[in-house]
């Protein structure tokens, strides 16, 4: 096993998660969601909506490439896709547009004030485990291989492991929302996923440009050189 490299494939698989997956940025939406809840019941959401992302993230990250090549969308295809809806994210986070749907919005009040859970929805899908934070989880899934062997195992284990590490930052992040509010305010709060939005920005123009040359490759256009 060679440490380094797997070191290196975990830390980049969360470098790549974290700014999209954004559990910072979505302190304030939890607060509001859970503003009619006994601290004991906001603890539990923080736990389970850890728990639903890191399962939703693994299993996309580990059935999404079957159900790709099942379909026969190459990954040239994917990382280009996955590149424009990153992309598509992070303008709206740098533009300070809300992430839910009026529509969602309110289904997600009305799941506040009877108390419902919010864990799920839309806390871990659209939120958290958004099309981004699974087109990325998708890039990474590529990236860690396809042949059946050692190397592609471990990078899978890594990229599972960076999974369950942004999972803990979630549950830290989600549990610790009052005193974050309190520390940076919702303008500071605001003001770093706009910071975030930038990065994700990047990525998303590199997956663009890594799916153009892959699917350029593709066609011997160009080479490796």
């Amino acid at each position: 096993m060679n440490i380094p490299n797997f070191t290196e494939f975990v830390l980049g698989s969360f470098v790549a998660l974290f700014p999209i997956v954004d559990p910072i940025g979505n302190v304030p939406t939890f607060l509001v969601l859970t503003s009619g809840n006994s601290p004991k019941e906001r603890h539990q959401f923080a736990s389970k909506t850890a728990q639903y992302t890191v399962l939703v993230l693994s299993l996309f990250l580990l059935i999404g490439g079957g159900i790709l090549r099942f379909f026969g969308i190459s990954l040239e295809v994917v990382r280009i896709a996955g590149g424009i809806v990153v992309f598509h994210t992070a303008w709206q986070m740098m533009s300070a547009r809300p992430r839910l749907t009026p529509t969602e919005n309110q289904a997600a009040a009305e799941k506040s004030a009877q108390h419902e859970d919010i864990s799920f929805m839309p806390m871990t899908v659209p939120l958290l485990a958004g099309p981004s934070a699974l087109a990325v989880t998708l890039g990474l899934s590529a990236q860690a291989g396809r042949a059946l062997s050692v190397p592609t195992v471990l990078n899978f284990l890594a990229v599972l492991l960076a999974i369950f590490l942004l999972g803990l930052l979630i549950y830290l992040c989600l549990r610790a929302s009052n005193w974050f509010l309190i520390w940076l305010g919702e303008t500071g709060i605001k003001a770093s996923s706009r910071i975030l939005g930038f990065f994700i920005m990047a990525v998303g123009v590199q997956l663009i440009l890594n799916g153009i040359a892959d699917w350029l490759r593709h066609l011997q256009i160009i080479t490796n050189s």
